[in-house]
């Protein structure tokens, strides 16, 4: 495998976000995502990403390994739910023992910066020590605006900032990515970014991977702060 495919799979927050899993697809999910290379098991992924009920079974299945729970948590993936019932899920999915969290800013309080950031604060501390990683779902809002949520959640703490959820609506695009790299890029602090919807091919990830050094720099994506979420990407990658 070349150094680039490698890294994108130690870069993958491996994803089961359908409606039909049980408990032996969600363990069949993190042994794959432990050992995806049955030849060199010293390659792993990053995280799986998994729906909140789902988060013991992969807590139990990933036990003393490197991999990482990732939650869709939040009110995932429209948060239209109220803050209260978010946090509360939020937290929730903590308990259980998500490591991460991934969850949608709630974009429509874009018009209203002072409501946006409360909201915001008040998903930072129900993540708490987990990694939270806000939604801005760049297929349904304007270029404006993915600049506005990204730079609002970072502002509140956000450790990644993350594109699309995957449901619904587009995916990550070579011009949303950019909008988004530049404002990791501008943050002045540490800020992760996870790029997802859609990446399925390896020429469509390893071109989001040359975006991101060319904004970023050439030694930046590493798993501590660079993701890409996908299902079906893990099998391009290992063909």
């Amino acid at each position: 495998m070349d150094a680039d495919r490698s890294l994108l799979v130690a870069c993958l927050d491996l994803t089961s976000l359908g409606e039909d899993e049980d408990d032996a697809a969600i363990e069949a999910l993190c042994d794959r995502a432990v050992r995806p290379v049955v030849s060199e098991p010293a390659i792993h992924v990053a995280a799986v990403c998994v729906w909140p009920r789902w988060v013991p079974t992969a807590r139990g299945a990933l036990e003393g390994s490197p991999v990482r729970i990732a939650c869709a948590t939040g009110g995932f993936p429209v948060p239209d739910a109220s803050l209260g019932d978010r946090v509360a899920e939020i937290e929730a999915a903590v308990r259980a023992g998500a490591d991460e969290v991934d969850v949608p800013i709630a974009r429509h309080l874009v018009d209203e910066p002072g409501a946006l950031a409360r909201d915001l604060a008040a998903t930072r501390e129900a993540a708490g020590e987990a990694t939270w990683k806000a939604i801005v779902e760049t297929g349904a809002v304007q270029p404006r605006t993915i600049r506005t949520l990204a730079v609002a959640a970072i502002a509140e703490g956000a450790d990644f900032v993350k594109s699309s959820t995957g449901k619904g609506v587009e995916g990550v695009t070579p011009q949303t990515a950019a909008i988004l790299a530049e404002a990791v890029r501008e943050a002045g602090r540490p800020v992760g970014l996870k790029l997802s919807g859609g990446v399925r091919g390896v020429g469509q990830a390893t071109n989001h991977l040359a975006q991101v050094r060319a904004i970023l720099g050439e030694g930046w994506p590493a798993p501590s702060r660079f993701r890409i979420g996908a299902s079906a990407l893990l099998d391009a990658l290992l063909a």
